[in-house]
């Protein structure tokens, strides 16, 4: 009964969320679903299935109410300044994302008593770090919407709006008015620079797009690849070993925890835990990141109290705290979304496709073509509703290059921290990366140049993802008696163990 619960409250919370979204009104109708749910528990001394009812319209009317106490727009204090040119003070709140040829800098700003954030485009000198406090000037607008190549509309401002962004200082010009101030500020900043710091001795150690894929497996970030060699990653469907996915804070993981293996156990799992938590802080803590990272400390304390890890409720657990935190995720974050829906397809849908490779008889390899077949199933209805990209070679291309990422980011590492230590031998350090880098670029550059490697489908409207999972969910249901431990499960259960 209580598995029934947990899965219940953990699933009707998201449902919540998700109808409140596209619904007004919705502290009304929270508090209507909330009452009856409350009614219905007390009918439990009449009949106990009514505890579910009660318990699915309870968490469902939580998320109504969250989702209505999360602000949708800009304060009333700033309407009157959009389309004008505006003067403002503020802070620096996350990284500066740095491009080819400009920097965009989240900057929480103040106006009549009144903040809010705004993404301000600007040259990319002077520099800008974290925490700093600026004065930044351009034309105020509002974030608009805008067609993809395939069709598709990109809802720009609901995209901004989910990291409370809800508007645009075009061509702004930054002046640091003051530096980090706060203890929060003053830590987060030590990260951020940390990152810098490790970005430029990679970036002294390889040459580009070395250094840029190196960094991007390693902290994040697309900066450097160029547009075309982005282009190939996401032709290929390997845009995800470049953005810090989940799959990439796993490796630094069980890699941490390995390397205090060494210390008595309690102490190597607060150890490792900490760590993590400030490689993903440090990270730019994205949505696929936390994720990940939730689920890895959720599988420490499972270490440390001796207790059964299961990958399903920890992705649960970690996905219901990130929606309590910010519930714009659900609807507005196309990376939580393919994040979430592919990890489940790891831990539900590896066991029904190894059976299937048994012709493949090296266990590692099969691992990874059943895992990799999961996530692309998984992920595939939502990713062509998103961006119509059906990439034919992406099977083939995941195959042959994550098992060469956590060498190559291991070799990243030692590039960069060597390259720290003895600046002169940066080169000959960055020899191991350099070679296995250089393998990921040839494959992705050569699988993007295949006849048809990527097609492009038409728009389709979203009652065809809905169908398509419902589908998937039935095919899980019906064969859920093979399932066992996928590989997926095994890097966490390895956590725990």
């Amino acid at each position: 009964m209580r598995d029934r619960l947990f899965f219940l409250g953990a699933l009707s919370l998201p449902l919540g969320i998700l109808l409140g979204s596209f619904t007004s009104a919705s502290f009304p109708i929270a508090l209507f679903i909330g009452l009856v749910g409350v009614v219905t528990l007390l009918f439990t001394v009449v009949r106990i299935s009514y505890v579910y009812t009660g318990i699915t319209l309870i968490f469902c009317a939580i998320g109504f109410m969250r989702i209505e106490l999360t602000p949708f727009t800009i304060p009333d204090e700033f309407t009157p300044l959009i389309d004008t040119q505006v003067s403002l003070q503020g802070r620096v709140v996350s990284d500066p994302d740095q491009r080819e040829t400009h920097q965009r800098v989240t900057i929480e700003v103040t106006h009549e008593g009144a903040s809010t954030k705004v993404l301000a485009v600007a040259p990319l000198y002077p520099s800008i770090r974290y925490g700093e406090s600026v004065y930044v000037e351009g034309r105020l607008v509002s974030p608009e919407s805008f067609a993809t190549d395939g069709g598709r509309t990109f809802r720009y401002d609901q995209f901004l709006a989910k990291d409370g962004i809800f508007a645009l200082v075009e061509h702004a010009s930054l002046e640091v008015t003051g530096g980090r101030s706060g203890v929060y500020a003053q830590m987060r900043g030590v990260l951020s620079d940390a990152r810098a710091s490790f970005v430029s001795w990679l970036a002294a150690a390889l040459p580009e797009p070395h250094a840029s894929l190196a960094s991007g497996l390693i902290t994040g970030g697309k900066q450097g690849l160029g547009d075309s060699l982005l282009d190939m990653f996401v032709v290929t469907g390997l845009i995800h070993i470049v953005v810090l996915s989940g799959y990439n804070v796993m490796i630094v993981a069980e890699g941490v925890l390995r390397a205090f293996s060494v210390f008595p156990r309690k102490i190597a799992v607060w150890a490792a835990g900490i760590t993590m938590a400030l490689f993903v802080t440090a990270a730019g803590a994205g949505a696929a990141s936390i994720r990940a990272g939730l689920m890895a400390g959720i599988a420490l304390f499972a270490r440390a109290t001796y207790r059964t890890y299961d990958a399903l409720r920890a992705l649960l657990v970690a996905g219901v705290a990130m929606l309590l935190f910010n519930p714009l995720l659900l609807v507005h974050d196309p990376g939580f979304q393919l994040s979430f829906i592919a990890t489940i397809g790891l831990i539900l849908g590896t066991p029904l496709i190894t059976p299937l490779l048994r012709f493949i008889r090296h266990l590692f390899l099969r691992d990874i073509v059943s895992a990799t077949v999961a996530a692309q199933i998984s992920v595939l209805p939502l990713l062509l509703y998103q961006n119509g990209l059906f990439s034919l070679v992406a099977l083939p291309t995941n195959v042959l290059v994550l098992p060469v990422v956590p060498l190559a980011m291991a070799a990243g590492a030692f590039a960069g921290l060597g390259g720290a230590l003895l600046p002169a031998f940066g080169p000959l350090f960055g020899i191991p990366a350099y070679l296995l880098l250089s393998y990921i670029i040839t494959v992705v550059e050569y699988a993007a140049a295949l006849p048809f490697a990527a097609v492009s489908i038409p728009a389709f409207p979203f009652i065809v993802v809905i169908l398509a999972y419902a589908g998937l969910a039935y095919v899980v249901w019906k064969y859920r008696g093979r399932l066992t431990l996928s590989p997926s499960s095994r890097v966490h259960q390895r956590l725990s163990s």
